[in-house]
């Protein structure tokens, strides 16, 4: 056992006095200094409030069981902890920095004064704890406690040891480090070192110590605490400042957004007035709450538009009752699906929420969403859920109670990057749900199961939702968080899942890893079983010629009316074609209304289209009347996934049999709810795959689809497909055999050369994944710089969430004969200036932003970028705007010219977004 800490020193001693002129804070304070001391007390105060008011139940029982102690000993350690991480700013070098007497100061140089603050708060403490009592066997708490407070900026120090620790002369400097110490060991209670301290556990405790600073800093609160300094560097005095900064710190919490979202007790029914609840749904909510009373792992799989999302809802709710994980997270594959749930997940809150908190939306183009705008007054009703200014600023997101945006946003907490601990810190107290789990490659697989490892070892309640899973996939995954959970798993151990029960559902017990899947079959919506056509198309150098087919196809919706929907695998081949059914349907006297989606359109002209078509191809678009007589829409695969569409009719390009389905499930979508009037012609069901006339042959495959697509799973797919003769698609009952068929019979191979490249491709990027992430929890014994290794660079290779998806963004601008920059195309708003500082009013850059769009990188978007293509002057120095791609139309005679990029040309068409013209 340690031994106790020695006795505080008396509050009256002047030998226990602080220096008040030590800073620690004097940035944009008008000619202030913050004394250090005052910061110290400042953290302290704030790690308590957090912990009483922010972190969940079930959060501060995992930090306290890491801790190995109770609940109230955990609170005081972490607040002491927090109180001492600038404490590396009591060094000559730091203190320097600005002009003061420090003639009372030895000026020879210190160990720490060759290093950055934290870094010597991690060296200092290393030895300095021993003074209060951690004097465990080779001081691993000590040390482990340092570095964690050494990472308070996001980067872990390297580990130290007894050849690598500095030595501290005993002098003034030594004493104030000391005095400050005992302090705030004196603030927080006095808490004695723990008995054990596992080491996966310092990351929370680090992203909580990285919030507590990043509260009490914030200017206009340093700057009101000033105006009734303390009397004296006294104890009795500073004390009394703690008990003030405490009061003033639970206002910084609700002025930041940061109280938490809670919702009660209730069925299915209730949470869902006026919805009666699916077999799906009311298997879940009889038989889990039997279940998870420890938490633990929930996968549900079923076909689209069977309630996938309201069924997760519910689930996450008895899984955060039976935890004390009051917070929420949804993570959705991309930037549309996730600005769709966030106004589901909002009118949600709104009706469950026992009181006002914000809800976040989580993605790089968030903040141009107008639902999404901030509010810096507190919330004075359940419904008030808009998101602070303070919560929509870099990094901080997560820490809302509840969130919802892209995977991305979870992934980033596994990549060894700068503050991944105050991601993962806003995922510990929260139920996670990942929906759309199919839609990762192997790369992102690997970082999904290195999330899960990391939340099984919290103990955070997942849920996962997907359509179309392989087995093995789920298998990984279920794996991957039980070994965190449990602590490991035996390599001999059989599989998890060895079967999905599609569809159904299975649960995971965090201890045991026992697995159980649902107990008895249950209904599922009524579905009219699929026609799955093959129908060949010419492929012409290499190019698919989708022309008279489409005419075939269409003719019926043409004469009689009705809704369809064509889906190209790339953005040039939707341009294309829809160009060819506008030449058709212009000879029309009642032509079909045309619509074309996909990634290359400006941000908030995608916005309008997406919102369009989900309006009047959608369930309530259906109900008031505003579903279209005859419409056609053009997309790529950003039609797939979270979509409600509802169409007659589905005609789409090869693509892997999983994905085939993912479409299908806009295809009569809402059929059971008898609110559709079909046209003739649409007796079922039907979507019509368009394949190379040339089958089961490689080189005919075209090659612009082979660059989205493993030829091998085209080719495996095409005759998994042709082998079914025309049988229609069962639905539910045949889309596992399908989606497990296309990787496990042998037979389908139709180019070994082709499987064998696509296994090596899915090795790599495996192997890419791996080389990315975090270690498992188990890797970091006693030293935890390997969580950030790199500020997402390693070497060369950019660290993302997605391997070989790098983009930039690119904007289109039109230069006038005088050489001027506008906005429009007709020259009616000038390209915005910023000041001096980068700085561009709120609806300018929202203008600017607004009309970006993504576009893939190459040697041409690399800097140095050609003149004509680098942002104005002064745009370089604003966030948002410094890494844009300029793409200059020329516009004079009543014509606008193509935009240069390199070698590229580029032309923003009015109708088909972004062309790029050979």
């Amino acid at each position: 056992m340690p031994s106790a800490p020695p006795k505080p020193p008396d509050p009256d001693d002047d030998h226990s006095r602080i220096d008040l002129g030590l800073w620690a804070k004097e940035r944009h304070l008008h000619g202030h200094r913050y004394p250090h001391a005052l910061h110290a007390l400042d953290a302290t105060a704030a790690a308590l409030v957090l912990w009483d008011v922010v972190l969940s139940a079930g959060l501060k029982r995992r930090i306290a069981a890491g801790l190995g102690t109770d609940e109230d000993h955990a609170r005081a350690l972490v607040a002491f902890w927090a109180g001492c991480h600038d404490i590396g700013k009591l060094i000559r070098e730091f203190q320097e920095q600005i002009d003061l007497d420090l003639s009372a100061y030895p000026a020879y140089p210190h160990p720490g004064d060759r290093a950055g603050h934290a870094s010597v708060t991690h060296q200092w403490l290393v030895t300095a704890l021993e003074t209060l009592g951690y004097e465990d066997e080779d001081g691993y708490i000590a040390h482990l406690v340092a570095q964690l407070l050494g990472g308070h900026h996001g980067i872990y120090p390297e580990a130290l040891d007894e050849y690598t620790t500095p030595r501290f002369e005993s002098d003034v400097w030594q004493e104030q480090r000391e005095r400050s110490t005992r302090l705030v060991h004196e603030a927080a209670g006095a808490p004695k070192p723990p008995v054990r301290f596992q080491a996966p556990v310092a990351p929370l405790i680090c992203g909580l110590v990285i919030l507590a600073d990043w509260l009490v800093s914030q200017e206009h609160f340093l700057l009101d605490r000033l105006r009734t300094p303390p009397a004296d560097g006294g104890h009795t005095a500073l004390l009394a400042h703690f008990r003030a900064s405490t009061g003033k710190i639970v206002d910084l919490v609700r002025e930041a957004g940061l109280r938490r979202l809670t919702v009660a007790p209730a069925s299915f029914a209730e949470s869902f007035p006026g919805f009666t609840p699916n077999g799906l749904q009311s298997s879940l909510a009889h038989h889990l709450p039997g279940l998870c009373s420890e938490g633990g792992l929930v996968l549900i799989t079923a076909p689209p538009g069977e309630g996938k999302t309201e069924a997760a809802l519910h689930v996450a709710d008895l899984l955060g009752e039976a935890t004390g994980h009051d917070g929420r997270f949804l993570a959705l594959p991309t930037m549309a699906t996730a600005d769709q749930m966030y106004g589901r997940l909002k009118e949600y809150a709104n009706r469950r929420s026992e009181v006002g908190s914000p809800l976040t939306l989580l993605h790089s183009m968030a903040w141009l969403n107008p639902d999404y705008a901030p509010t810096d007054r507190e919330p004075a009703r359940a419904d008030d859920l808009a998101p602070t200014s303070w919560l929509m600023k870099a990094k901080r997101g997560l820490l809302a109670s509840w969130a919802t945006g892209t995977i991305d946003q979870a992934l980033m907490a596994v990549l060894p990057s700068r503050h991944n601990a105050v991601r993962m810190f806003g995922l510990a107290g929260k139920v996670v749900i990942v929906d759309e789990v199919h839609a990762t490659d192997p790369y992102m697989q690997i970082l999904l199961e290195r999330l899960l490892h990391w939340l099984g070892v919290y103990r955070v309640p997942v849920v996962l939702l997907s359509a179309t899973l392989h087995h093995s996939v789920a298998n990984s995954l279920v794996k991957s968080y039980v070994t965190g959970s449990k602590g490991r798993v035996k390599k001999s151990a059989p599989p998890f899942v060895e079967k999905i029960h599609y569809p159904g559902w299975l649960h995971v017990h965090p201890d045991s890893g026992e697995v159980t899947t649902n107990p008895e079959p249950f209904e599922t919506t009524k579905r009219d079983p699929l026609k799955v056509d093959l129908v060949p198309i010419p492929v012409k150098d290499r190019r698919p010629d989708r022309e008279r087919v489409l005419r075939d196809l269409l003719s019926p919706l043409v004469t009689e009316g009705g809704c369809a929907a064509v889906i190209c695998t790339t953005v040039a081949e939707a341009q294309q074609t829809r160009d060819l059914l506008a030449a058709w349907f212009a000879e029309l006297e009642d032509p079909p209304e045309l619509f074309l989606l996909h990634a290359r359109f400006p941000q908030d002209q995608r916005t309008r289209i997406t919102a369009e078509l989900t309006r009047r191809l959608g369930k309530e678009g259906a109900r008031k009347g505003d579903r279209p007589v005859r419409a056609v829409v053009v997309a790529t695969q950003v039609i797939e996934q979270s979509l409600d569409l509802d169409l007659d009719l589905l005609v789409t390009d090869l693509a892997p049999v999983g994905l085939l389905l993912q479409r299908a499930g806009r295809c009569w979508r809402h059929e059971h709810l008898e609110i559709i009037t079909r046209p003739s012609w649409a007796t079922e069901p039907r979507m019509a795959v368009l394949v190379p006339q040339e089958q089961q042959s490689k080189r005919h495959v075209p090659r612009s689809w082979q660059y989205v697509y493993t030829p091998s799973l085209l080719m495996r797919t095409h005759t998994l497909l042709a082998r079914r003769d025309g049988a229609h698609v069962r639905i539910p009952e045949d889309i596992q055999s399908l989606v497990d068929g296309l990787y496990d019979d042998p037979t389908l191979i139709e180019d070994v050369t082709a499987d064998i490249e696509r296994m090596g491709e899915e090795l790599a990027l495996r192997t890419h994944g791996r080389n990315a992430v975090i270690p498992a929890s188990g890797g970091i014994y006693g030293d935890l710089s390997p969580l950030t290794t790199a500020d997402f660079e390693i070497g060369e290779h950019f660290l993302a969430t997605r391997f070989g998806a790098d983009s930039v963004r690119v904007l289109c601008c039109y230069r006038d004969a005088r050489g001027d920059l506008w906005l429009d195309e007709g020259l009616t708003r000038r390209l915005p200036a910023t000041d001096s500082e980068g700085r561009m009013s709120g609806d300018d850059l929202r203008a600017v932003i607004s009309r970006t769009i993504p576009l893939r990188a190459d040697r041409n978007t690399r800097p140095p970028l050609a003149e004509g293509n680098r942002v104005p002057e002064g745009w370089e120095r604003n966030f948002h705007l410094h890494d844009l791609v300029l793409l200059v139309h020329p516009v004079g005679d009543g014509t606008t010219g193509e935009a240069l990029l390199g070698d590229r040309r580029l032309y923003l068409h009015p109708d088909n977004g972004l062309e790029e013209r050979a």
